[in-house]
């Protein structure tokens, strides 16, 4: 991106909420195979019906909006966002506008940027469409409506981003907060509607975009579309376009409404909800632990840095890992240590996240428990985590042990420190001479003949004597 670019990004991210009916009718949330199985004559849109807003979904949407510093009102309606689409049998979609549940938040990044958060409203998604031979190679389109009801929240963000990486930050950081508030329904992916212009330009909005890697993608390749039609004189016309994941590319959908166009009214089915001062301190006195506030008791209580104890809140199920390890009497330095420096290299070099891989707390529990003994090598371990995660995957220390990589006390340390000195005398004399790097030289070396199973500290110390 070039230094005179000037890039604003703005997200709406769509997020489904974990409760076990619709929002505004009790057919079930649980997916199940059989088309159009779990709908009723309000998620249907018949004529007459009259939806009963879900308690559930209000208090896991409060919850959120909490969690984004946002004000919450207390009195809040839901509106009709008119429009056609053969998603919604209704032509129109009950949401929120007006006047939504939260609004006026804000979420820090790890970067330290604030973001600023418009609002946090309630939803419900249309149906779902079924293209039987795929995307644009049907004649023809089915509808399934068991989608349609869900409940949804959506968390629209001021145009305060500035590039598709922040983005991507800002959406890994929302969904780690949404993980540890356990609002989310098991197994959904975010969806966002990313929204971009350059240089104070039209912006276009890319709609239904499914993960942060995607929309960093989809994002990548807009900018560089953008600034590509700037530079051959094209202006950049207000639009909505759709992200294809297999080629990375973006293609124009339609012309983009304006919020005039939907002609948003109050849903005359729904009355005004009224939170009490009761109702909204017992949902605040039952707020989990957010990552900010784990990773400051983890400074305080283990006396961890505050880079390793915001790594290890950074992932719900990291940090949730590192808590399971502690309270199998793990030592709490040793235990951060595997998973922020072992476990996530492995991971990144890997081009892995932690949810694409099995880790058990007692099998690293087991190899911590080595390290603290002294039985096994940094080295060693870290071969150990290796294979745990892209290797055969056994437990580190069956591995350990299978490969004969724990420390022994039954090698003659003597004999091989006596071959090391023999064979390099230059280092040695560097060392005689006041070189201390040398002393590591060597040191290294007696650990790659012993193929790391003598302790490194025997070793430094053998070391010194021999060379006194």
């Amino acid at each position: 991106m070039s230094e005179e670019t000037k890039v604003i990004i703005g997200l709406e991210i769509h997020a489904y909420l974990g409760t076990e009916s619709k929002l505004f009718c009790s057919c079930p949330t649980k997916a199940v195979d059989i088309p159009n199985s779990q709908t009723c004559v309000i998620c249907l849109g018949m004529p007459g019906s009259k939806p009963v807003l879900n308690e559930k979904a209000v208090e896991l949407g409060t919850k959120v909006g909490l969690a984004l510093n946002c004000n919450i009102n207390q009195d809040f309606f839901f509106s009709r966002k008119t429009y056609f689409y053969p998603d919604m049998s209704m032509n129109y979609q009950i949401t929120q506008y007006e006047v939504p549940l939260a609004q006026k938040g804000f979420l820090i990044l790890p970067s330290g940027k604030k973001v600023r958060i418009r609002r946090a409203h309630l939803e419900w998604d249309p149906a779902a469409l079924v293209h039987p031979n795929g995307m644009g190679k049907s004649s023809y389109v089915l509808i399934d409506y068991n989608r349609s009801g869900l409940p949804l929240v959506e968390i629209v963000t001021e145009p305060d981003l500035v590039s598709p990486a922040e983005a991507r930050e800002f959406m890994n950081t929302l969904e780690n907060i949404l993980n540890y508030l356990n609002v989310l329904r098991p197994d959904t992916t975010l969806k966002v509607d990313c929204n971009i212009s350059i240089n104070g330009g039209n912006r276009t909005e890319i709609k239904n975009v499914s993960g942060y890697a995607a929309a960093e993608k989809a994002l990548t390749f807009e900018l560089a579309r953008q600034k590509q039609e700037l530079k051959n004189g094209k202006i950049i016309e207000q639009h909505t376009r759709a992200f294809n994941a297999e080629t990375g590319m973006t293609v124009e959908l339609r012309k983009k409404e304006t919020e005039d166009d939907y002609g948003y009214i109050f849903d005359p089915d729904l009355v005004k909800v009224s939170l009490s001062r009761e109702y909204l301190d017992k949902i605040k006195l039952g707020m989990p632990e957010l990552p900010e506030q784990k990773a400051q008791r983890f400074i305080k209580e283990f006396g961890f840095s505050d880079y390793d104890a915001r790594v290890l809140c950074s992932d719900f199920d990291l940090g949730k890992l590192f808590d399971e390890m502690v309270s199998r009497k793990a030592s709490a330095l040793l235990s951060a240590r595997i998973l922020t420096r072992e476990l996530l290299a492995v991971l990144n070099h890997d081009a892995l996240s932690f949810n694409d891989v099995i880790v058990k707390a007692d099998d690293l529990v087991e190899l911590v428990v080595l390290i603290e003994q002294g039985k096994v090598s940094d080295k060693n371990a870290k071969q150990a985590m290796i294979n745990y995660i892209s290797g055969d995957k056994s437990k580190p220390k069956d591995f350990l042990e299978k490969n004969n990589l724990l420390i022994s006390q039954s090698i003659n340390l003597d004999e091989v420190i006596a071959k090391v000195l023999s064979s390099n005398e230059k280092a040695v004399s560097d060392y005689k001479a006041g070189n201390e790097k040398s002393l590591n030289f060597l040191a290294g070396l007696v650990m790659r003949e012993t193929k790391g199973t003598a302790s490194p500290q025997k070793v430094q110390e053998v070391l010194k004597q021999k060379l006194s």
